[in-house]
């Protein structure tokens, strides 16, 4: 009787876990059908956007302003324009390929310069709470798509920024483990994740944030792209306080 009991009860569990699988996958669904609308939406102001600074960049350097004092602070403004609408391009890519298989980026992927990059973008927002970043970097390479990885970095980082008070420390930590894989850990001293809370996190459109402040699908995409990479991300209690990511990477993308 106890070994039918038994059986029951994993049958149940083997059921729950399948629905929940089934409803995951339902959610990711919609999220891609939704992901490729707002990505075709943006494409076409950004191209006007990135056409309209080319026209002004033209205008800066041909008219006979070189000589005004704020010609720097114009011809910087211009080239803030441009980068930030190749790194907006950037983002609908991904979101099109979130939304529909596309073709894998081979690419050699220095990791701590990427991650690196990653918290220039970042810059202004960490210098505004006074947040102290502190880094232990081990040099690392992967094979895989640097625009999708840095993605999950800027994600990752967001959310700790965040969480974090003003003044308060967020830890990157690289490393390679035993079994080949590379890791990357970002740690915070905010609030942290409670127990119940930390299995909902990389769903779809689960957020802690307040209305507006979030919108739920920065940690699920980013799992989702480190699943694809044959890698996994996992969450954690930091100590003393805190919450912390750990984002497994294989050094080459396994094939899917």
């Amino acid at each position: 009787m106890n070994l039918i009991v038994e059986e029951f009860i994993t049958f149940q569990k083997e059921k729950a876990r399948l629905d929940a699988d089934l409803i995951q996958s339902s959610k990711l669904a919609a999220l891609g059908k939704m992901a490729a609308g707002i990505a075709h939406e943006l494409n076409n102001p950004l191209s006007i956007i990135l056409e309209k600074a080319g026209w002004m960049r033209d205008l800066i350097e041909e008219e006979d302003i070189k000589g005004s004092k704020n010609f720097q602070e114009l011809l910087k403004s211009v080239e803030k324009i441009e980068e930030h609408v190749e790194r907006a391009k950037k983002v609908t890519h991904r979101m099109l390929g979130f939304a529909r298989k596309m073709e894998p980026v081979e690419e050699t992927i220095e990791v701590t310069k990427l991650m690196n990059e990653t918290l220039g973008f970042l810059e202004t927002q960490t210098k505004l709470k006074g947040i102290n970043i502190h880094t232990q970097y081990n040099p690392l390479i992967v094979t895989g798509d640097s625009s999708q990885l840095q993605q999950v970095f800027l994600n990752i980082l967001e959310n700790a920024l965040d969480a974090v008070k003003t003044g308060g420390n967020i830890w990157i930590k690289t490393y390679e483990l035993d079994s080949g894989e590379i890791c990357v850990e970002v740690a915070d001293d905010g609030p942290g994740i409670p127990d119940s809370e930390k299995k909902k996190v990389f769903e779809p459109f689960y957020t802690t944030k307040d209305v507006g402040n979030g919108t739920g699908l920065g940690l699920s995409i980013s799992h989702s792209i480190i699943r694809k990479m044959g890698g996994d991300i996992t969450v954690h209690d930091n100590k003393p306080k805190g919450a912390l990511f750990k984002i497994m990477i294989p050094k080459r993308r396994l094939e899917i």
